[in-house]
């Protein structure tokens, strides 16, 4: 059996169709080996089609511009050099001709190149949005190995290029959420805002950070930069994430406020922001503005007062000062008025279950004094983020960010740290934790079509049935 296609090319202007063949193939006998296309000839037939469309659109562009749109004369050719553009389905050279104005019509205006006028960019959208898409899920050099695998790309794919289209992309991207930001607040201003609001299709809103390792560092311990990730808690279907390097953000409120914005979050309705209460996290939550209520996690206030309760059981029983039994009332006193949102009466407990301590009276002793002060700074620090848990709780409210716990593992951990062991530079990783989070929230195909409307699928590009 004998099979040929051939790419029947039909212009506007009524010339007879050009019938071009792609490709013939030969099959003797069925088996499984044989059935359909094999790959590399699916990746040869999609090379040559893709070069056979290319040039014919060409060709019709060049022809449609050489003639002048007011007299109709054949414009004079300067000269012809090639143009090389890299897509999704090959590496093509094409023709590109230099073209004289009508002297008649514009006089001395210069010469000018239709092509590449029409193709400011030498890489195709398609093949952008793979690259940076798969380079947010794995590896640079596991994203060229799978590219070059299943794409004619027939040219060497270098994981430096792969590098340069993150950062080009994650920077579009921040700009595109800014100018978001400005139109939003432009229509905010003009919009009178309901007296009461509705409800927000956001329960809350988790924040928490992890640290990646920075470039250029020779010692493992000197070289930590941290970065902040953030995902929404919904009723109706799963949230979304952001995240952005700390030290970078300039404007973190505004970030928030995009973000909400995405999220269908009006300005006037306000929103639950849980932490587990840590210095950069605190510090980051009060950079996003006046935006809602600020709640500190329950579930790290009680893992801190369990570890506190084991190191009292160990305390040795001959110890001066009241018994463990004591100790522990005390202590279970303090979280007691933690979960009923009254962080004074708990703080003042907490300070005088440390004053029946001795440091000097055993290490397990010293441990648990140091421990215990410590976790009195933490309650401190965060007091005022200590609200009624039980009375959220019976509401059915969030008082836990365990949600997001789960996010900074899916965008930091296992891009950045589990698998892939390397040192990262904080633009670098800024950039790629922009396209992580738009492809995790399954955003990154609408922004680029955003960018580039012709490449959505619409009628009339559809395949025939």
């Amino acid at each position: 059996m004998r099979i040929s296609l051939q790419l029947v090319v039909q212009d506007d202007g009524g010339a007879p169709a050009t019938v071009t063949e792609i490709a013939q193939f030969a099959r003797d006998g069925l088996d499984v080996g044989s059935l359909g296309l094999h790959l590399e000839e699916a990746k040869s037939l999609l090379g040559r089609l893709q070069r056979t469309m290319v040039t014919a659109q060409v060709a019709e562009a060049v022809a449609r511009t050489s003639v002048c749109p007011t007299c109709g004369a054949q414009l004079a050719c300067k000269g012809h050099h090639h143009l090389v553009f890299r897509s999704a389905f090959g590496r093509l050279s094409i023709d590109s001709p230099r073209l004289y104005p009508c002297r008649q019509c514009q006089g001395d205006a210069p010469s000018f190149n239709p092509v590449a006028n029409c193709l400011p960019e030498r890489v195709s959208p398609e093949l952008q949005y793979l690259e940076v898409k798969f380079a947010a899920l794995m590896s640079y050099g596991l994203t060229v190995n799978v590219l070059q695998e299943v794409l004619p790309l027939d040219h060497v794919l270098a994981a430096s290029s792969i590098r340069r289209q993150v950062t080009k992309v994650g920077r579009r991207l921040e700009a595109e959420q800014a100018t978001d930001v400005r139109q939003q607040a432009e229509v905010e201003a003009s919009v009178r805002s309901p007296e009461i609001p509705e409800p927000s299709p956001v329960r809350a809103v988790g924040i928490d950070g992890g640290f990646l390792r920075r470039a250029g560092h020779r010692r493992r311990q000197d070289g930590w930069f941290e970065v902040i990730v953030g995902k929404s808690l919904r009723d109706q279907d799963g949230g979304h994430s952001f995240a952005y390097v700390h030290k970078l953000e300039r404007r973190p409120a505004d970030r928030m406020w995009n973000f909400l914005l995405r999220e269908g979050v009006q300005p006037c309705q306000p929103v639950t922001f849980l932490s587990d209460g840590g210095d950069t996290v605190r510090f980051a939550q009060l950079g996003f503005g006046d935006r809602g209520e600020y709640v500190l996690d329950w579930f790290h206030i009680a893992m801190r007062v369990q570890n506190l309760e084991q190191m009292i059981k160990s305390r040795p029983a001959h110890c001066d000062g009241p018994t463990n039994a004591a100790l522990i009332k005390d202590l279970h006193g303090a979280k007691w008025h933690l979960w009923h949102g009254c962080p004074y009466p708990a703080l003042r407990r907490l300070e005088s279950l440390g004053w029946d301590l001795d440091a000097e009276a055993s290490p397990e002793e010293a441990k648990l004094l140091g421990k215990l002060e410590e976790f009195i700074v933490y309650l401190d620090n965060n007091r005022h983020f200590i609200v009624n848990y039980g009375d959220r709780y019976r509401h059915g409210e969030p008082i836990a960010s365990g949600f997001v716990e789960s996010a900074v593992n899916q965008v930091v951990s296992k891009r950045f740290v589990k698998r892939q062991q390397m040192a990262w530079r904080p633009r670098h990783a800024h950039n790629l934790l922009q396209i992580r989070t738009a492809v995790l929230n399954t955003q990154l195909r609408s922004y680029v079509e955003r960018w580039y409307p012709s490449i959505a699928l619409e009628e009339g590009h559809r395949l025939a049935a």
